[in-house]
């Protein structure tokens, strides 16, 4: 499956044919990529940033999208891989595994990280000339223009509720680029690149705060305890809107 997704595998355990999974069924918003040699499973969402990541950095989709993922993912910690044809035992055979394996109480493990940030690599330098390149979109309207303006009634509710939307997923889309560029480069690395590189000037303090996100996925370091040691590093309007936010979400900052 390293250059195209068989649409029919016949499973190794009953021998009935099946069709891998690469993408969420109609109306579902996530679907689940399994290890090949256990019955561990990653929980694939369309929000996963790393999907958006290769989606809106890349331009891949279907078929092409879910082999790239599959290369971003880490091993399992029972060393197999995840993929999506499962190690080609159907989804039946395996609900019959994951149904057997339920009474087995789970140890405490430590934080395993579920991406191949080794293979993510390869994506920095378009990652970074994407950012660079959504620096005039993001100078269009800000959201506070886009209020200014509908209540001084130069638009009419309709266009304001669509321009929101527009400004909520371009949000969206951006801050998973950026939480995928912070994993790649690491907690010694993604704060001090984004001030080296005048990040938050262009995009606002939000930046940080999705580099923080992005490092919580890669190292399991909860997000409010990486901004805490983080505010001191910034001073002024930025150091005063981090600090508001930890106020606001963590309560004791």
């Amino acid at each position: 499956m390293s250059e195209t997704m068989t649409r029919e595998i016949d499973c190794v355990l009953c021998k009935e044919s099946f069709s891998p999974v690469f993408q969420p069924k109609e109306g579902e918003t996530g679907y689940k990529i399994y290890c090949s040699s256990c019955s561990n499973w990653f929980p694939m969402t369309l929000g996963n940033p790393v999907r958006v990541m290769l989606k809106e950095v890349l331009g891949l989709r279907d078929e092409p999208l879910a082999l790239a993922l599959q290369t971003c993912l880490n091993a399992c910690p029972c060393g197999g891989e995840f993929n999506h044809d499962a190690g080609r035992r159907c989804f039946v055979c395996l609900e019959k595994i994951e149904q057997e394996n339920r009474h087995v109480q789970k140890s405490h493990k430590e934080f395993h990280c579920p991406y191949n940030l080794e293979a993510m690599k390869k994506f920095e330098s378009r990652i970074f000339t994407h950012l660079m390149g959504k620096v005039d979109e993001d100078k269009k309207e800000s959201l506070q223009e886009l209020i200014e303006r509908f209540e001084a009634g130069e638009i009419d509710a309709e266009t304001y509720l669509e321009n929101l939307d527009r400004l909520q997923f371009r949000e969206v889309l951006q801050g998973s680029v950026i939480k995928t560029w912070a994993m790649i480069l690491g907690p010694e690395m993604a704060f001090r690149a984004a001030e080296e590189h005048d990040m938050v000037e262009k995009f606002g303090s939000r930046f940080l705060v999705s580099i923080a996100n992005g490092l919580e996925l890669s190292t399991g370091r909860p997000l409010l305890a990486t901004l805490g040691r983080e505010v001191n590093n910034w001073d002024g309007q930025v150091e005063k809107e981090l600090k508001m936010f930890l106020r606001k979400i963590g309560g004791g900052f």
